[in-house]
């Protein structure tokens, strides 16, 4: 069966994160506008999901080359969004992103203190994305760019679990059909299977419904969520048994990956299915 094949250093595999730099990003979350900016939020949850790649890929006190990582804006360019040490570079070993944050922020984070109520704990947070929010959305152009740089990628590890690629967005694309280069990225493949890619879609609405890995285009309520399902992959078994336990409600075996008018809660969730396809060795 696919996607079975074990993460190892001589078998890593790939996260290519996709993320919409167009200006509407610089609406809040599901239009309230006491939550974050999109674009801040994505960028902070980004930065989040690298670490915990960080952490999964350690053992030993080493950080083990399990993955190569990459995070494509597109906005007014379509471009690498990392930046420092790793400038203009599309794919990065996860122990080169240990070693070369952009910064390391101080943060708050509230915890339960056991009696109901709450503790201020300082951390620290790595920073490797930074929030941008300018531009249209030209998200054909960053499908054909993830093409690009998995077609190299599978073709030097074709023994690997295949690349997962996640696309992070609030809008519908504004230079031309996306299907079209999602189903030349989703046909680039492994011996293990072909490319995943997952689209999850936050919404400017605040009462706008969520729609989590639908099965089936009739859920669906318009030509935009329909184009975004039909590009979406189908979930591999394990993304599947993951997404269902998390969501606490039972999966289709042809659920998509799209989630869509994600709100918090919602982005993290799909971030967290994206990035746990198998255990490393």
């Amino acid at each position: 069966m696919p996607y079975q094949a074990e993460i190892s250093r001589v078998n890593p595999t790939c996260f290519l994160f996709l993320v919409d730099h167009s200006s509407s990003m610089a609406s809040p979350i599901m239009g309230v506008p006491e939550n974050p900016k999109k674009s801040v939020f994505v960028a902070d949850a980004l930065n989040k999901t690298i670490q915990s790649l960080i952490v999964s890929a350690s053992k030993d006190m080493d950080v083990r080359r399990y993955y190569q990582v990459g995070v494509i804006g597109y906005g007014s360019q379509v471009t690498s969004a990392l930046g420092g040490a790793l400038k203009d570079q599309d794919l990065v070993w996860i122990d080169d992103l240990y070693m070369n944050p952009l910064r390391i922020e101080d943060r708050i984070k509230k915890e339960s203190d056991g009696v109901g109520g709450f503790l201020e704990v300082k951390m620290k947070l790595p920073v490797w994305v930074d929030p941008v929010s300018r531009g249209q959305t030209p998200m054909c152009q960053a499908l054909e760019r993830s093409r690009d740089i998995l077609s190299a990628w599978v073709a030097q590890y074709p023994d690997s679990y295949p690349p997962t690629v996640i696309n992070l967005t609030d809008g519908e694309s504004n230079d031309g059909d996306p299907r079209k280069p999602a189903a030349e990225l989703t046909s680039l493949a492994t011996n293990d299977g072909n490319v995943v890619l997952l689209t999850v879609h936050s919404s400017s609405r605040e009462y706008a419904q969520q729609i989590f890995f639908p099965d089936d285009l009739a859920r669906l309520p318009d030509h935009f969520s329909k184009t975004m399902f039909q590009l979406s992959s189908v979930l591999p078994p394990a993304m599947l048994r993951t997404a269902a336990e998390l969501l606490n409600s039972p999966l289709n075996e042809n659920a998509h990956g799209f989630v869509y008018n994600a709100d918090i809660a919602g982005i993290v969730q799909a971030l967290e299915i994206g990035t746990r396809p198998s255990i490393p060795l």
